[in-house]
């Protein structure tokens, strides 16, 4: 089967490190493995997923965990950890969806996600926000889900270019009250394989860049088999440190 000879091809691409430098090969979608699912819609739900880790520009696997170095004009240098605890049942308003627990801690409080993984995408439908005394400050959904990389053929090309809308549901903790705001987020690849250097080595990189309406303008790149390693935008951040079980 022309699916099965791929996979076989693309898993000697494995990881190397040479001095420092790490060489990773971009995924290839494999649409027609039978495990892939649209970022929403009818068919959304638990996807078995079977491209391996090594090959995701995102890996989702209890353990995994990134540790970025963030530097922001006229603000002390910091650090953030985030670390996956976690698959399991998202809850409450999004009950009945399951997706990976990822708790990132920083200096000024803690924050924790669950995401989704559609095999050739990765959506986030709910994020809680505490602060250093854990207190919960908010607890946010997003409706259908909030998109965090697309990995799609059509999605990974340099040029191309798309828009994802999704709603989001801000909910005081004290109150019960909630918040709706509608946003439009607009994606572009501006490069399908950009070399990038951080902390944590030289990686061969997707860059992404992200336009959200009445919100920031970012860019990410992810590099296969390791997940994002550097963003710019309000803050730089840059990968220093990784574990994938």
């Amino acid at each position: 089967m022309l699916e099965t000879s791929l996979a076989h091809r693309l898993l000697s691409l494995a990881p190397r490190r040479l001095a420092g430098t790490v060489a990773l090969a971009l995924p290839l979608a494999l649409a027609a493995c039978g495990d892939d699912a649209p970022v929403d819609g009818p068919d959304a739900g638990d996807v078995g997923c079977t491209v391996p880790n090594a090959m995701r520009l995102q890996p989702m696997v209890v353990g995994a965990s990134w540790t970025y170095a963030i530097s922001e004009p006229m603000v002390p240098a910091r650090q953030k950890t985030s670390t996956i605890e976690a698959y399991e049942d998202v809850g409450d308003r999004k009950a009945g969806v399951m997706g990976y627990r990822q708790k990132t801690e920083k200096l000024d409080g803690v924050t924790v996600n669950w995401s989704e993984d559609r095999c050739t995408s990765l959506v986030r439908h709910r994020e809680k926000s505490y602060d250093l005394s854990n207190v919960l400050l908010a607890d946010q959904f997003y409706q259908p889900s909030k998109l965090r990389i697309d990995e799609t053929a059509a999605h990974i090309a340099t040029g191309a270019a798309w828009t994802v809308s999704f709603t989001e549901i801000e909910v005081n903790p004290t109150t019960g009250m909630a918040i709706t705001i509608s946003k439009d987020e607009n994606w572009s690849v501006v490069a399908a394989s950009e070399s990038v250097t951080v902390p944590a080595g030289t990686f061969t990189a997707l860059h992404l860049n992200k336009k959200t309406s009445g919100s920031a303008d970012k860019d990410y790149w992810f590099a296969a088999g390791v997940g994002k390693v550097k963003e710019t935008g309000e803050q730089t951040e840059e990968l220093t440190a990784y574990t994938i079980p």
